[in-house]
């Protein structure tokens, strides 16, 4: 029973980062955000060194709860966007954090 677990929590873990991916892709996020270039919004390299070890600011600024921290002059462009993630389930958030925390 314990190794069943502990294969769960694993592939759980591997699917979680997956999960990100396929919320940034679906989302449309990287129409504006590319893996290392600034393009409409910040590199998701600039945003995962802006945000390293604050998981928990990024996912407030994906609620909308948190200015940005990361090019504040272009916040009201994002704003707009976030409706479309925002309401997402704190796990699809933090999945969607963890992805581009993943870029440093």
């Amino acid at each position: 029973m314990r190794k069943l677990l502990a294969v769960m929590l694993i592939a759980g873990g591997m699917t979680f980062a997956a999960d990100g991916a396929a919320i940034f892709k679906s989302k449309g996020c990287a129409s504006c955000h590319q893996p290392a270039a600034d393009t409409v919004g910040p590199g998701l390299k600039k945003i995962a060194q802006a945000y390293a070890g604050k998981e928990g600011e990024l996912v407030k600024f994906l609620k909308g709860e948190a200015p940005a921290i990361v090019d504040p002059a272009k916040e009201a462009i994002m704003k707009a966007q976030l409706t479309m993630v925002k309401n997402l389930p704190e796990d699809q958030l933090k999945a969607l954090a963890d992805f581009i925390l993943s870029h440093k």
